[in-house]
């Protein structure tokens, strides 16, 4: 079964799925992956099928079925009974398809089944005792030969009716015709290299490579002439792919009523079957069919949304109406069985089990997941593994990993995050945060270079704006407009300058600054950039507990107020927060226009933290709810044009950052909204500022952090 299924790793998602369903435990887990380990897989293509990520994938022979049709060689193809299931077209016109696509001929595999139910008799007949295992279903004779090896010399030594036919048309048309076999089976692929068979079928398709092969060549066959079978021709072997369907075409024993037959299909069941069987020698005979699939409508190779018991009437309706057919002449009886043919084969034991742990092992590894008594064992199946000891197992046979128990992996998580105390709701907001603030240094090194780049040029506007006025002084006509363009230009340098700012990199100088006179002098600057009258402010102080020595002052209706706690220092960039503070007032202050209120500035200590919290808070419109994500990214703002150029908070973001602070708001329409900036008061020695963006966790509630 060397490399027959494979796993795509960038598809695996870590759910277990194909090691719960796989018959083999052929899965490998390592980092998380899941792999096939091939010496152990029976090729049955469970796993193919029950992946939802489509991580797992057979063999693909259509490259080399290609090759035999272009190569200009005989080639034949063998088209196992249960073909019907994987095309909706009528099985005459699939027929003609396979002409069509370059096959000299087409032959029922159905007929190899004639062959082996014939060769199955004459063996019953010369062994009468024992247990006999039937070899059609090439996933049955791996799993004996490497899970059951004690049941090897019970399988029976005949080829499968694939072989079969491949013998039989090669004895027909001769020795130079190629075999393509063409059915549902993911294993034929491996049973056509087995020693003693190769060469005898060529290659292998699956029903949906076929129709890969048929598409490729731009052959529909729907749309394509109906054509009969080549010889030689089949009978009542056609429902070999039913369940019992290899006793009822070969007539073996007295039907479902013998007690010794047994009819299995699907994996559980079979393997339940083979656990069951006598080991030794017993003095009645007892015959198995087994089937790995729920009969080989439902195989690996089969890909179609039709429901299984329809694929399955699909057959039983082929095999009914080409029976009435022979029996009417519309087709060619059965052949006859072509008795020249040798049909042996030896089939030895491949053991592929793993060495049963001693039980000090197996309890060592359940004690890494916290499985320490009986009653801790919940054999949940989220492994996939039936039971916890099984899984144990595995581990030691390192097949498995300790992470794959999904309960204890749910109660460390659990536990870290008690232990943290930090809840789900504030885990997202952190990562919403860190995700911002990684597009906040990409732009801050964009805008750098940005800056840079258009400086050098509006210096050069601006020098010959200012000389072409002089030159121009008895122009009045011109003079407005040259005004007008070193204006513009010094707001674009205004603006290069705050990019500047933004993706500043340097350090910030850290110093013992007065708290009382930082705000004190903030105050004081954001009334000086702001003119009086409606929508501007004058300002006074205030101590913590009381109105300052100059009072609060007003102007415009706003006044400004101030707050703070007599006597508090801190250790910080006296210029920069300076500016993140006169930023906050003066966005305040503006959102103020057109009310009349209060914009105050607030500074005290939190002594459990060790951090001093300012706060600026105003009664304007607020900040509007589909805004509130983006206050601090560049270039966003709410103003009106010619206002605000959107990097005042981005700005104040990166300073407090720096200092090691946070930076928050909170805000409701029409009611006003208040920014905070908490910062350490001192700084460890030799603790150097941030100076990169590194990002920080927020210490205040999720829904009033926004970044």
């Amino acid at each position: 079964m060397d490399g027959i299924i494979t796993t795509i790793k960038q598809n695996c998602r870590r759910c277990f799925t194909c090691v719960r369903d796989c018959p083999a435990k052929a899965i490998r887990i390592e980092d998380g992956q899941a792999s096939v380990v091939t010496e152990r897989c029976i090729g049955c293509g469970n796993c193919t099928i029950v992946c939802s990520q489509n991580a797992k994938a057979y063999l693909d022979s259509t490259e080399r079925a290609f090759w035999l049709l272009d190569r200009g060689g005989t080639v034949a193809a063998l088209l196992a009974p249960s073909f019907p299931a994987g095309f909706s077209a009528p099985p005459a016109q699939v027929v003609g398809a396979l002409r069509k696509v370059g096959f000299a001929y087409v032959v029922e595999v159905a007929y190899g089944a004639e062959l082996v139910n014939q060769a199955y008799r004459d063996y019953l007949g010369e062994h009468p005792t024992g247990v006999h295992i039937a070899t059609a279903c090439t996933a049955v004779v791996e799993y004996v030969r490497k899970y059951r090896p004690q049941l090897t010399e019970r399988l029976i030594p005949i080829v499968s009716p694939m072989v079969a036919t491949a013998l039989a048309v090669k004895a027909r048309y001769g020795q130079h015709v190629r075999c393509v076999f063409i059915g549902p089976c993911v294993a034929k692929k491996g049973e056509a290299r087995y020693p003693g068979v190769v060469g005898v079928v060529d290659e292998v398709l699956t029903l949906t490579e076929a129709t890969t092969v048929l598409t490729a060549r731009g052959i529909d066959p729907a749309q394509t002439p109906a054509s009969d079978f080549d010889p030689p021709f089949a009978g009542e072997a056609r429902v070999f792919p039913i369940p019992g369907g290899m006793l009822e075409s070969a007539r073996l024993g007295g039907g479902i009523l013998d007690p010794e037959l047994i009819v299995v299909s699907g994996h559980d069941e079979t393997i339940q079957a083979l656990d069951a069987l006598p080991e030794g020698e017993t003095d009645k005979a007892l015959l198995v069919e087994a089937l790995m699939c729920n009969g080989c409508y439902c195989g690996p190779g089969v890909q179609t949304l039709e429901p299984a018991v329809m694929r399955k009437r699909r057959v039983i309706e082929f095999a009914a109406d080409s029976l009435r057919r022979q029996g009417s002449g519309e087709l060619p009886a059965c052949d006859e069985t072509d008795t020249s043919l040798w049909l042996g084969r030896e089939y030895t034991s491949d053991d592929r089990r793993y060495d049963q742990p001693s039980e000090e092992k197996i309890r060592e590894i359940l004690a890494r997941t916290n499985k320490f008594f009986p009653e801790d064992e919940l054999n949940c199946g989220a492994c996939g593994y039936p039971t916890c000891r099984a899984k144990a197992t595995a581990v030691v046979s390192g097949m498995a990993e300790e992470a794959m128990c999904l309960p204890f992996m749910i109660e460390q998580a659990e536990r870290v995050c008690h232990e943290l105390r930090v809840p789900w709701k504030d885990l997202r907001e952190v990562h919403r945060h860190l995700i911002n603030t990684e597009k906040l240094a990409s732009m801050g090194q964009m805008a750098a270079g940005v800056a840079h780049e258009l400086n050098n040029p509006l210096s050069s506007i601006l020098l010959y704006s200012h000389i072409l006025g002089r030159k121009l002084e008895d122009r009045p006509d011109l003079s407005h407009d040259l005004k007008l363009v070193a204006d513009e230009s010094e707001r674009c340098k205004k603006i290069i300058g705050n990019l500047l700012d933004f993706a500043r990199q340097t350090r910030v100088h850290i110093e013992a600054v007065s708290i009382d006179e930082l705000v004190r002098s903030a105050v004081d600057a954001a009334a000086c950039n702001l003119s009086p009258g409606p929508g501007g402010a004058t300002a006074g102080g205030a101590g913590r507990n009381g109105a300052g020595p100059h009072g609060p002052r007003s102007g415009g209706g706003v006044e400004l107020t101030l707050e703070v706690t007599p006597g508090l220092q801190a250790d910080l960039d006296r210029d920069q927060m300076t500016q993140v503070l006169v930023n906050l007032l003066k966005n305040g202050v503006e959102a103020m226009e057109g009310r009349t209120g209060v914009v105050k500035l607030s500074a005290y200590e939190i002594p459990e933290q060790h951090r001093v919290h300012f706060a600026v808070s105003d009664q304007g419109c607020g900040i509007p709810g589909g805004a509130q994500d983006k206050v601090f990214q560049p270039f966003f703002t709410t103003k009106s044009i010619g206002k605000g150029t959107g990097l005042g908070l981005p700005i104040s973001y990166g300073i407090v950052k720096m200092h090691g602070g946070t930076i928050w708001f909170e805000s409701q329409p029409d009611q006003g909204t208040t920014f905070h900036v908490e910062i350490p008061i001192t700084h460890a020695a030799g603790e150097k500022p941030m100076t990169t963006e590194k990002p920080f966790l927020p210490n205040q509630p999720p829904k009033e952090y926004v970044i």
